[in-house]
């Protein structure tokens, strides 16, 4: 609903807005309430009542939900940013309650603060101001660097420990992932958060696209640990360079972009987007090596095709990158 007042002027100069009253009456302002008043860099300006936060809850009925209903529907109101979230039943078990648990585990800043027979509540405890984007973006870079170099360790020694490891590191970054689309969904739904996380959500989405880019190159690493894992002997020796130069050249890509975006540098940005059209040679090995390990074809093909998937996800940072400059280049 929209409302539409106008401005009034007292003898002293002040300007006054009414406000409608069953808006008022719905958030409680009355006679003395003092209200919060927040610019915005688009122009309009937020009016806060008191007490809004302590409205940020919802609940959730676990009747009739398995483990990943249940999942899903947590993680949807996690990154809607709810700050509680109560789970209702009209007698929670045993099993459910450490479904639960488990689930507030794999979320940052989630702890369960309260049970009764009936219900969990669900507590989000993280501030938006300790988890900046920035740091977040070159945090995840670095978890995604390590798995890409340890999943390729783990294929051309066939490696299973180190691919599970790398596997298990997957949920490292998607936490964080979680996280940041938490921190959009904030964003969107309130432009307080704005002053906190010190973004606006135009700032953020280029953030929030990036982290998303990041997440998928992970995924990519998670998919060479499982072709590590499903080889049927190692790969020959004389194809390990090949195939690391190939991953590195790939990962290179990344990291340029990744650079280009956290410093706002687009001649950066459109030097690692120059190569997009460039020959390339990242699969110049891969007919050979099917040739001489045919036994390995499908973990091979998937190696090659995760190489190059990743270097399009550095190059789609890259063009980011551009857009998230734009704002800058307009304002000298």
């Amino acid at each position: 609903m929209t409302y539409r007042r106008r401005v009034q002027v007292t003898g002293g100069g002040t300007f006054l807005v009414t406000l409608p009253k069953e808006w008022a009456g719905r958030m409680g302002v009355g006679q003395g309430t003092e209200m919060v008043l927040i610019p915005n860099e688009s122009g309009t300006m937020l009016l806060v009542p008191p007490g809004i936060k302590d409205r940020n809850r919802c609940t959730l009925a676990v009747t009739g939900k398995d483990r990943d209903h249940l999942q899903r529907e947590i993680i949807a109101r996690y990154i809607a940013g709810y700050d509680v979230i109560e789970v209702i039943g009209s007698r929670i078990g045993p099993e459910v309650r450490r479904v639960v648990r488990e689930i507030a585990q794999s979320l940052v800043g989630v702890e369960v603060l309260g049970e009764t027979q009936g219900a969990v509540a669900l507590h989000c405890v993280a501030n938006v101001r300790d988890f900046p984007a920035p740091a977040t973006v070159r945090r995840i870079l670095e978890i995604t660097g390590a798995m890409w170099d340890d999943a390729v360790a783990a294929f051309l020694s066939r490696d299973e420990e180190l691919a599970q490891d790398v596997e298990e590191r997957d949920g490292d970054v998607d936490r964080v992932v979680l996280l940041v689309a938490r921190q959009f969904g904030l964003l969107l739904r309130d432009l307080i958060v704005e002053e906190e996380v010190g973004l606006s959500r135009f700032q953020f989405l280029h953030y929030h696209t990036v982290v998303d880019q990041l997440e998928r190159v992970a995924d990519h690493a998670v998919k060479v640990s499982h072709a590590a894992r499903a080889l049927a002997s190692p790969i020959p020796a004389r194809w390990g360079g090949r195939i690391r130069r190939a991953a590195a050249a790939s990962q290179d890509v990344v990291r340029e972009a990744v650079g280009a975006f956290t410093g706002r540098n687009v001649e950066r940005a459109n030097a690692v987007l120059a190569g997009k059209g460039a020959q390339t040679h990242l699969g110049d090995w891969l007919q050979a090596l099917l040739a001489d390990h045919p036994a390995d074809a499908p973990s091979v093909t998937l190696l090659h095709d995760s190489v190059l998937r990743c270097r399009e996800h550095g190059f789609n940072i890259a063009e980011t990158a551009l857009d998230a400059a734009v704002p800058a280049i307009d304002s000298i």
